[in-house]
């Protein structure tokens, strides 16, 4: 029901299904009879006394008996409230004992025993149908709170004593002499009151869209109830005719109870009324029991309704009291909620409320600026100082801000050491001089045990419509603006487009990215690795290109830092590892056995997964491990080593080979890589262009060469652009060279052309 009074519910998994079956036989049944008790009471009206006399005598039993069938047929295919139609249909079979025991037995006899055995049937309608309909109720009510608690003790009273002003009173000082008759006479109208309670709650709780069942049921014990109150005042005045409307009327409330079980339960919850809704019930039964107690004071009313009457308003004197106490709870709750509990300043849920309500001023043009200013060196207050000293700073900052800013103005802490004010009718100008105050106004020392604090600022601005008409998009620009203030100590900065404006489409820009994973717009481009020793290219290294559809061809500075700050590296390198190996599978079904050099980042080394994704690629493409060797930073190995390792080791040990890439520009150390499992060491384009015209270029590679080898790797010499350089690489013993001067990363087609044509050139 989603409220903090009461939760109506259908369980779903009980309800999912009726048994079809069970409910279409039910249906017919019941418009059988119902279509049946239609025509006789017609042909009734039409004159017809045969038909009259039946209805009032023996004819109500079929019906009855048509209602006890319709109901047990139902029970037996619920799978949802399954006892409480059983006990329903027994409560009417009960009632159908009763008067059957009274048409057969009794209706004859002059005088008429009271109690007699019909009354036994009668009388034990009342616990089976108080319990079957209890049962309804509480599958849909999980939990009852004070408030709706007392809704239902003013209604069911207020209705409890309207039905004794109206009659149950007088029939209960009616009932004298004999216990046993005095018994009997008292149990129809308390039976009566309790049903009517019930209803009375059930329509207080169970509110609106229970389904039409369940309303069925309780329109039918309703105008029973009703029926029964009407009953006892014209038996208390001697108005009563055996085969009247009200005859008729008691007919209408088992129709009723046999149309509940043709309808099909309704999932989900039934929706009590919310809000000031939920009040006007139980307001209007205690406007009716103050009535009674009126007209009780006026007139000696029956004070059994008096009674009633005076807990009814009780009720609702403790149902206002609640009422103000959860609205005063309401209040304090949502003050809470946008109130920061450090500071006592409007919070970020306070600030975005504001935002929302400025979008409707920027639309006009009206000018508007945010503020955004953090504290700089606050995490060293905390290290040196304390977070006590910390937080009491925090509670100073508030104050010292507000002193400067207008009435109008909206000073707000969005978390740690980081503050927003909103300033209306502020240009770029105006909200540069208000943020040098506010500076200024900080730098002032903070007092603490005699100690001076002092504190600076960074303060950034965007002011709307000119820079966004969006109030929560100018948050995100001051927010930038600030980080430059920051990073070029100039201490405010208002947001400048070319400056700050990569940071406004980043969001953009990682979205677009995740679009082109899943897509396919990332593609491959190889360039040759060629093996000096035997002149042939054996290996290619992948890499990657997005095929951008607005910006053209991007190279991977323009969007890997993106992925990995984004968390897509991890996607975007199982994408790329994928794609190499289906080329190379392609090659390899051509012809052409090439190893493929796939490049790996630092979310990569430290998931421990990614050795079993490498393995599950390679089997999905038919390829063995040597056919892969993955290239990684030493820089990167740095990070987490120790994983990394873990990683690494698991790799080399499928058999795939790793590289170190850029190898003497990182963190150079012979003892990681005495422990590292790698087989390549790619030596860095710095040392190898250097190669033909510095002799302590010559040095570091030609060494580096004699470490790979006495450490059994493969030395890859990257950055070869002349022929010199590649026949100086051949003439001191290295392993393979990769560079412009051999060829450009190439799309595979073009690739495979410039392969044919270097087939027939012999080897340099």
């Amino acid at each position: 029901m989603g409220e903090r009074t009461a939760e109506v519910l259908e369980d779903p998994t009980a309800r999912q299904r009726e048994g079809d079956g069970s409910l279409r036989a039910a249906r017919v049944l019941a418009a059988g009879f119902v279509g049946a008790w239609v025509l006789a009471l017609a042909l009734a009206a039409a004159g017809v006394a045969a038909v009259g006399d039946l209805l009032a005598a023996q004819g109500k039993l079929v019906f009855l008996a048509g209602a006890t069938l319709v109901l047990a047929v139902r029970a037996h295919g619920a799978h949802g409230d399954r006892t409480a139609w059983w006990l329903f249909s027994a409560a009417v079979g009960s009632y159908l004992g009763g008067a059957a025991t009274y048409e057969f037995h009794y209706r004859g006899q002059d005088v008429v025993p009271h109690p007699s055995w019909a009354d036994l049937g009668y009388m034990g309608f009342y616990p089976l149908a108080f319990t079957a309909f209890f049962l309804m109720l509480r599958s849909r009510v999980r939990r009852l709170t004070p408030s709706t608690g007392l809704d239902v003790v003013v209604t069911a009273c207020t209705a409890a004593a309207v039905a004794s002003a109206a009659g149950f009173g007088a029939q209960l000082r009616a009932a004298s002499g004999d216990p046993l008759v005095v018994a009997t006479g008292l149990a129809y109208p308390i039976g009566d009151l309790l049903l009517l309670s019930l209803v009375a709650a059930a329509l207080t709780l169970i509110g609106r869209g229970a389904g039409p069942g369940w309303w069925w049921v309780t329109a039918g014990l309703t105008l029973f109830v009703t029926t029964d109150t009407v009953y006892a005042f014209q038996l208390a005045h001697g108005t009563y005719r055996v085969g009247g409307p009200l005859d008729i009327a008691w007919g209408l409330a088992f129709v009723c109870c046999g149309m509940a079980a043709t309808q099909r339960a309704r999932l989900g919850a039934g929706t009590r009324v919310e809000g000031r809704g939920a009040l006007v019930l139980p307001t209007v039964c205690a406007l009716v029991a103050l009535a009674l107690l009126f007209r009780g004071y006026m007139s000696g009313g029956d004070p059994l309704a008096g009674v009633l009457a005076l807990v009814a308003v009780l009720a609702a004197l403790g149902r206002a009291g609640l009422t103000y106490r959860d609205v005063k709870a309401l209040a304090d709750s949502r003050r809470q909620a946008r109130t920061d509990e450090l500071t006592g300043l409007p919070n970020r849920r306070s600030v975005f409320e504001a935002l929302d309500t400025l979008d409707a001023r920027l639309a006009t043009g009206a000018q508007t600026a945010v503020l955004v200013l953090d504290l700089d060196r606050f995490k060293e207050i905390n290290d040196s100082l304390g977070h006590a000293v910390g937080d009491a700073l925090l509670r100073r900052v508030g104050p010292r801000l507000r002193s400067h800013l207008r009435e109008g103005d909206l000073l707000a802490r969005l978390g740690g050491d980081e503050f927003v004010v909103l300033a209306e009718d502020l240009d770029a100008e105006g909200a540069r001089r208000l943020a040098e105050r506010l500076r200024e106004r900080l730098q002032r020392p903070f007092r603490f045990a005699g100690m001076g604090l002092s504190v600076d600022a960074s303060i950034g601005i965007a002011v709307g419509p000119g820079d966004s008409a969006s109030a929560a998009e100018l948050l995100q620009l001051a927010d930038l603006a600030m980080y430059s203030a920051k990073a070029g100590r100039s201490g405010v900065a208002v947001y400048d487009e070319a400056r700050d404006g990569h940071g406004r489409h980043r969001l953009e820009d990682v979205a677009q990215l995740r679009r082109a994973l899943e897509q396919g717009e990332l593609v491959l481009h190889y360039q040759p690795k060629l093996a000096l020793p035997t002149g042939a290219v054996d290996g290619v290294e992948a890499l990657v290109r997005w095929q951008h559809p607005t910006r053209g061809l991007l190279f991977p500075d323009a969007f890997l830092e993106l992925a990995e700050s984004a968390g897509l590296m991890a996607q975007l390198t199982s994408r790329v590892v994928d794609m190499a190996l289906a080329q190379c599978r392609a090659w390899a079904d051509a012809g052409r056995q090439l190893t493929m050099a796939v490049n790996v980042s630092p979310s990569n080394l430290v998931d421990e997964q990614f050795p079993d994704q490498v393995r599950g690629l390679l089997a999905a493409h038919g390829l063995p491990a040597s056919a892969l060797v993955l290239e990684v930073t030493e820089s990167l190995l740095m990070e987490d080593r120790e994983r990394a390792v873990r990683v690494l080791s698991r790799l080399r040990d499928d058999g795939v080979g790793v590289a170190i890439d850029d190898y003497g520009t990182g963190y150079s150390s012979l003892a990681y890589l005495a422990s590292l499992p790698v087989t390549e060491l790619k030596l860095d384009r710095t040392f190898v262009s250097a190669l033909t015209g510095s002799a302590r270029a010559e040095s570091i590679v030609t060494s580096t060469l004699q470490l790979a080898h006495a450490l059994g790797l493969v030395l890859v010499a990257e950055g070869a652009e002349d022929q010199d350089t590649v026949d100086a690489l051949a003439s001191i013993g290295c392993d393979v060279v990769q560079g412009y001067h051999l060829s450009r990363p190439l799309p595979a087609a073009q690739l495979e052309s410039w392969l044919d044509a270097r087939s027939t050139v012999p080897a340099g």
